[in-house]
């Protein structure tokens, strides 16, 4: 797969979240991650979420595709519906 941001996007990421979208990448080296659709009119376009394990902890990355492409919108801590959706995905809990 290849990826890509906006580096202005990165940066605004990285003071929202504490994560460069960067780190998106490696959601997507979880042999487990799950993707969810992450539809919203207002954004005018099919996003998706990308749930996975780095460094032991599950990260989102919000991402849309653009071509053969994978553009990085957001990559933030899963929240507890993300972290159900892994865990389901997974058959883990907790």
């Amino acid at each position: 797969m290849e990826f890509e941001f906006d580096p202005a996007k990165g940066e605004a990421n990285r003071f929202k979240h504490g994560l460069h979208l960067a780190l998106g990448v490696r959601v997507f080296d979880d042999p487990d991650h799950v993707v969810v659709a992450s539809h919203r009119l207002i954004d005018g376009e099919d996003r998706f979420k990308a749930v996975g394990l780095v460094a032991g902890k599950l990260h989102t990355a919000v991402h849309v595709w653009r071509d053969d492409r994978i553009r990085l919108i957001s990559v933030r801590r899963s929240n507890a519906s993300e972290q159900g959706y892994y865990d389901r995905h997974t058959g883990r809990s907790g």
